[in-house]
């Protein structure tokens, strides 16, 4: 069973990601760490680039070829992978592929990816490395899962970020903004004091009627899309020992993902050498179309 979903912003993420994971094992194979790739949401581990028809109404439906396949045949290889996910039908197809490589240590997990990642990152010993890989369908993955990855100063990350549902989920205008989706978006971003800081109060002339009283409306517009960008860059490097800028991911145009490298490692040297492969990498692709 392939997974349907993608366009050209999938093959632009997979090709960035295979770069890092081939930079990453060869720079650490001989550090006597244990090695572990983790795909917290894993899919099927093979993709059909349609649209899926039971997609999100928030984000076209992504997909993960790739992201299974290409860890799996990244040289040198990882000494574990891990992948997850929720649905029944994916783990069947993920058992599949493990048949395949035989020669991998695979371990595959059916959980929601919120307490999955937890639960692996406080597993993780002074003698373990990991590449965590983030790739949620829509709006799954809580910010507070992020937070544990960077707790952890063990881990790499490589996260897709849903800026087309916060884009959705937060009108351009506030007044606009209905209270239902608004635990939703605190869940994503892991503030609940967001609005002060995607919403600025428009500013206009005093405007007065015919008995000489000003309109004194308070809305306020949201932010665009580049600070949006730059206020969750800022969120991420609040609690990582660094992030890069992001590589926007389109589809048609339209924003999309936003595609975020991280490291929890605080250690200088490490974070030196991976500010370098990354940003050259990203570097890459970040103008690409």
């Amino acid at each position: 069973m392939a997974h349907k979903f993608g366009g050209i912003w999938t093959q632009k993420k997979l090709e960035i990601l295979e770069q890092y994971l081939s930079f990453y094992a060869q720079a650490l194979k001989n550090q006597g760490f244990c090695l572990h790739y983790v795909d917290a949401f894993a899919g099927t581990g093979s993709h059909n680039p349609e649209v899926n028809d039971v997609q999100s109404p928030l984000i076209p439906c992504e997909d993960l070829r790739g992201s299974v396949v290409t860890a799996l045949t990244t040289s040198p290889a990882f000494h574990h992978y891990h992948f997850n996910d929720i649905d029944p039908e994916h783990i069947v197809a993920l058992g599949k592929i493990r048949d395949e490589y035989p020669q991998c240590k695979i371990n595959i997990t059916q959980l929601d990816a919120n307490d999955f990642v937890p639960e692996f990152c406080s597993r993780l010993t002074p003698n373990d490395r990991a590449v965590i890989f983030l790739d949620p369908y829509s709006t799954q993955l809580n910010w507070e899962t992020i937070e544990h990855i960077a707790k952890s100063e063990k881990a790499d990350i490589w996260l897709l970020f849903p800026i087309s549902a916060i884009l959705r989920l937060t009108p351009k205008k506030e007044d606009g903004l209905k209270e239902s989706w608004r635990p939703i978006v605190s869940r994503l971003l892991g503030k609940s004091d967001w609005e002060k800081a995607l919403y600025k109060p428009i500013e206009k002339p005093p405007i007065s009627d015919l008995f000489d009283i000003q309109d004194e409306s308070n809305t306020a517009a949201r932010i665009n899309v580049k600070e949006l960008e730059l206020w969750i860059t800022a969120r991420l490097r609040e609690v990582f020992a660094w992030a890069a800028e992001p590589v926007l991911l389109t589809n048609n145009g339209k924003p999309l993902f936003l595609f975020y490298f991280a490291i929890s490692n605080k250690a200088p040297k490490a974070v030196g050498l991976a500010k370098k492969v990354a940003n050259q990498i990203i570097q890459k692709y970040k103008y690409r179309r």
